[in-house]
């Protein structure tokens, strides 16, 4: 099931749930002209698969993968230019391992092991 952000509310412990139930599918979120800026998955309220955001004008912004509200694996930051900005790994427990960051040009000014 796909629905609007706008359908949903967060109850007190932080859990998405539409029409009085747990959230599970997928969340989307457009602005004003209907362009998806977010695409969100969720399982019983909890941001659970992959997560995808978008600037306005259909660049990709964000992308990355989430296990029970925790970031895994691969994640994934552009500038509005298109070039990557920040590239980030997680173990499967929501760790971070490295973290690499890079100049809107492309320069690399961060490129560091976490763990």
């Amino acid at each position: 099931m796909r629905i609007d952000q706008d359908d949903t509310y967060v109850d007190d412990t932080q859990r998405v749930l539409h029409e009085g139930e747990l959230f599970t599918g997928e969340l989307e979120t457009r602005d004003a002209n209907g362009d998806l800026l977010e695409l969100a998955n969720y399982y019983e309220g909890v941001e659970h698969g992959v997560q995808e955001q978008w600037y306005p004008g259909g660049r990709e912004k964000v992308q990355g993968i989430s296990k029970m509200g925790k970031a895994v694996g691969d994640w994934y930051q552009w500038h509005p230019n298109g070039r990557l900005a920040v590239h980030r790994m997680f173990d499967d427990n929501g760790w971070p391992l490295h973290v690499k960051r890079w100049y809107a040009e492309g320069d690399l000014i961060q490129d560091e092991k976490l763990s």
